[in-house]
């Protein structure tokens, strides 16, 4: 990148050193960089985010950090403006959209309290830089025929930056909390569906048929344990589908991937209508690790 600033400096022989040995030692690089990621099955996913801070360094230090040093410099032209408004442009699309692609897909649960954090960074980095990108849009047209509006106009926006950043921690710390309470009460839900159902087989003489015996003690002595902790699962359901970042579902990041919540509502029907409940205990459990951190009962 450096290299490429040279390049548009007019410096002919640095630029080619730097830009040609950056990438020398980058691909020299990869062979630690693959012991390091195979070390660890969760590391395979910082690769992922790594290309996509690489992609934002790439579009920022050309147009915005350029264009930011000129600024404080007295120095700036239309032209940086506008190659920074490009450039913010083309970094709100890239954090807006590959954010969302380049999310892994394995290891969901224990992946989950980062895959918070980097919803929620991502969005504030994609919202920033669409403000900003306004800014130097206005900047391009409007700095040297009504400068003193624009400054207000500017600020204006920096303090919407600001505001749109604090709602999307917000919402990430009112989302967690809630899913930690009724996750919380989900558990208590299935604890006491399996205290009742032990208090009422203890009771009870050994059938010669255990198969009819099951389905008995599952059917309907225990409807309104069972109804309680299916309401309180369609709690739980709900906040694990909703969007972390934002609410709009197109470009939001939900909580956990459909095939997650699908299979954690398999351990959950399993657990309610007879089956063991350790399964969706550990699951339950490890949505609560992931929470724990953001829980925040005044967000």
């Amino acid at each position: 990148m450096y290299g490429d600033l040279l390049f548009r400096d007019g410096q002919r022989g640095l630029d080619r050193f730097f830009f040609f040995g950056g990438w020398v030692v980058a691909f020299s690089g990869i062979p630690a960089l693959n012991r390091y990621l195979k070390a660890n099955h969760l590391r395979e996913g910082i690769l992922k985010t790594f290309v996509i801070l690489f992609i934002v360094g790439c579009l920022a230090v050309p147009g915005p950090i350029v264009s930011l040093v000129k600024v404080f410099d007295g120095t700036a032209q239309p032209v940086n403006y506008r190659q920074a408004a490009l450039s913010l442009t083309l970094i709100y699309i890239a954090l807006t959209i590959l954010s969302r692609i380049a999310e892994p897909k394995d290891y969901v649960l224990e992946r989950l309290a980062s895959r918070i954090r980097r919803a929620a960074v991502f969005r504030v980095l994609a919202n920033v830089t669409g403000i900003f990108a306004v800014v130097a849009f206005l900047g391009a047209r409007f700095v040297a025929t009504h400068p003193v509006p624009l400054i207000s106009t500017g600020l204006t926006l920096v303090v919407a930056a600001a505001v749109v950043t604090h709602k999307t921690f917000a919402r990430a710390r009112k989302l967690c909390t809630q899913i930690h309470t009724d996750t919380q009460t989900l558990l208590r839900d299935l604890d006491e569906l399996d205290h009742v159902r032990s208090r009422s087989t203890a009771g009870k003489p050994k059938s010669w048929f255990p198969r009819l015996r099951g389905e008995r003690e599952a059917g309907g002595d225990h409807a309104d344990e069972r109804m309680a902790a299916l309401r309180t699962w369609d709690a739980v359901k709900l906040g694990l589908s909703t969007p972390v970042d934002t609410g709009y579902r197109r470009i939001g990041l939900a909580f956990l991937t459909n095939d997650v919540v699908a299979e954690l509502e398999a351990k959950v029907q399993a657990a309610v209508h007879g089956g063991s409940a350790d399964p969706a205990r550990a699951d339950l459990r490890a949505i609560q690790r992931a929470c724990s951190g953001r829980v925040d009962v005044l967000a």
